[in-house]
């Protein structure tokens, strides 16, 4: 009797254990929504409240219409506007940034780890490239805008020129404090020089390397929209020059707004790739191990 109690009592326990691990799963998910949930209501009050604060100044008098316009005609030009002509010139600035983040991503990463792996071709080219970092961007849009023209090429280049060396920099500081006890330790286990980049240098630096990413983005999306102000055919940075020149500040606020809004969607976006690539890294090396 003893013994087929025991059986069962043994057979019982995956099946106890399993359910407890998946209330666990699911009461730490619940936790997770309703932290979640609790976050956003803070920012939309946030949000709220300065909004509301905003158009009371306005409506009593306390802030001049025609310098802080107010919420009400914020919103109501970006719904009159946004599609016709906010949108297309969105896609405009979006598709310079765009293609200026992905060239300054892939090179900027390349030269960190060629310059890593050639330690005596970074000594030499140190000052040049510490010299052309330092050149006030500002001060180059006008060169290429007269280089490029006034179209998309001009744009792009403005902002790898921000973008590339924060990549470059953030790459090359990434690898480089990778903890040389873990090299040592691969090195002794027999690990090869591809299996210590693949599974030890570049996953370590992978953090470093997305926060130089996520900086590039917001800043050529503000080399973009530099040279759109300078010199261009279409974009939201156009757009801010024409509508300051008829002193329509609603709808200047109505289109930094929109701006404010793709920053963020953008840097929530890379946010969830990296946790995804690292949440991949930490499967793969699991699997090794």
């Amino acid at each position: 009797m003893s013994t087929v109690e025991t059986n069962s009592t043994r057979a019982s326990r995956p099946q106890f254990s399993q359910n407890a691990r998946g209330e666990q799963v699911r009461a730490r998910r619940m936790g997770a929504f309703l932290s979640a949930c609790y976050l956003n209501l803070n920012r939309l009050l946030i949000l709220g409240g300065f909004s509301a604060a905003w158009w009371a100044a306005v409506e009593f008098g306390w802030l001049d219409r025609f310098f802080f316009s107010s919420p009400v005609d914020i919103v109501r030009f970006l719904g009159q506007q946004y599609v016709e002509e906010i949108l297309p010139n969105s896609v405009e600035t979006m598709l310079a940034m765009l293609i200026a983040f992905a060239l300054s991503g892939v090179a900027g990463v390349a030269a960190g780890l060629v310059l890593f792996e050639l330690p005596r071709v970074k000594r030499t080219i140190d000052p040049f490239l510490t010299a052309l970092n330092s050149m006030p961007r500002i001060a180059l849009a006008p060169i290429f805008i007269l280089w490029f023209g006034i179209g998309i090429a001009s744009k792009v280049a403005l902002a790898f020129s921000l973008g590339f060396f924060i990549v470059l920099l953030s790459t090359y500081g990434g690898i480089r404090n990778v903890d040389p006890t873990l090299i040592r330790l691969s090195r002794s286990l027999g690990c090869t020089p591809r299996q210590q980049f693949m599974k030890i240098m570049l996953p370590w630096a992978i953090p470093s390397v997305f926060a130089g990413l996520k900086l590039a983005l917001i800043y050529s999306f503000l080399g973009v929209v530099t040279s759109e102000m300078l010199a261009s055919k279409a974009g939201l940075g156009q757009l801010i020059m024409y509508y300051s020149g008829i002193l329509r500040m609603d709808a200047v606020l109505g289109i930094l707004l929109v701006m404010a809004v793709y920053a963020v969607l953008l840097t929530f976006i890379a946010d969830w790739i990296e946790a995804a690539l690292l949440g991949g890294w930490a499967e793969t090396g699991n699997k090794t191990l």
